[in-house]
């Protein structure tokens, strides 16, 4: 039997070249650590059991299935759609530290789960959003899942408006150029790392492995330009943190900014 579901579609980017020129070992490692950052996070002592996501991996992909329809959440709904959004953020984060650069989907719809068996529309349509339209390095949102959180109450938490509840997500959330709301997790991230000193420290990281990963790559093709991609992000961030935020870290924005001298392909029209 069907059952109505938020459904996030994972891939690992780079893991076919990664996994030519890697031994089993750290190739496990890889999966490993995928496995454990996009496995269900308990985020408060509202969530329950029930409310987590079921996660099934295979290969490079991860399926994460959150059945809306369950009697707790029917009674007691706490914002599964949020919940969803801010495990993600999270899980994108947790992988920089591993070098894994993911991309995604999430949607809602019809799903059948059983015994490792998985299948359906949902399911279907999460996978396209990946495949078809994410095309850079982040985990996009379907617009009619959004559409349908504004009527849906199964979606949001109880003791939310809806509008109050959209206001909540747009912190978690970041509109492309392309018109796709895609999780915003490099800014996001600002709120939710435990230590105040994290937060630059992931920021250093993520520059490194963005850098990192494009200088493999001396001539433009499709995978330079994900991480041109990346990072235009990175330095979008970095350009619009908060100057008081700055002096609390201690942060010379000059010193996180991804020059196009590091990174050729990424240029501006400026000195």
């Amino acid at each position: 039997m069907y059952q109505k579901a938020i459904v996030t579609f994972i891939d690992i980017l780079g893991f076919g070249d990664f996994v030519k020129n890697s031994d089993a070992y750290h190739v496990n490692m890889v999966l490993d650590a995928v496995e454990k950052s996009t496995s269900p996070l308990i985020l408060g002592e509202e969530v329950e059991k029930d409310d987590n996501p079921e996660v099934i991996s295979f290969s490079d992909s991860v399926v994460r299935i959150r059945n809306i329809e369950t009697e707790r959440n029917k009674k007691h709904p706490i914002g599964l759609l949020f919940q969803e959004l801010l495990s993600l953020v999270h899980a994108q984060g947790d992988l920089i530290d591993f070098n894994i650069i993911i991309r995604g989907g999430v949607s809602i719809g019809d799903i059948y789960i059983s015994g490792g068996r998985v299948f359906g529309p949902g399911l279907i349509q999460a996978y396209e959003l990946e495949s078809k339209y994410a095309l850079y390095p982040r985990i996009i949102i379907d617009p009619r899942l959004i559409q349908e959180h504004k009527t849906d109450k199964l979606l949001k938490a109880k003791w939310h408006s809806v509008e109050d509840e959209l206001e909540i997500m747009g912190r978690l959330l970041r509109q492309g150029d392309d018109g796709m709301w895609f999780i915003d997790y490099v800014a996001a991230l600002e709120g939710e790392l435990d230590e105040h000193e994290m937060y630059p420290i992931f920021l250093r990281r993520h520059r490194e492995v963005i850098l990192a990963g494009a200088q493999k790559h001396s001539q433009l093709n499709a995978i330079l330009r994900k991480f041109v991609w990346m990072a235009n992000y990175h330095n979008h961030i970095i350009s619009n943190l908060d100057d008081d935020a700055c002096e609390s870290y201690d942060l010379d924005k000059d010193d996180y900014i991804i020059t196009s001298k590091e990174l050729p392909a990424l240029q501006y029209l400026r000195p």
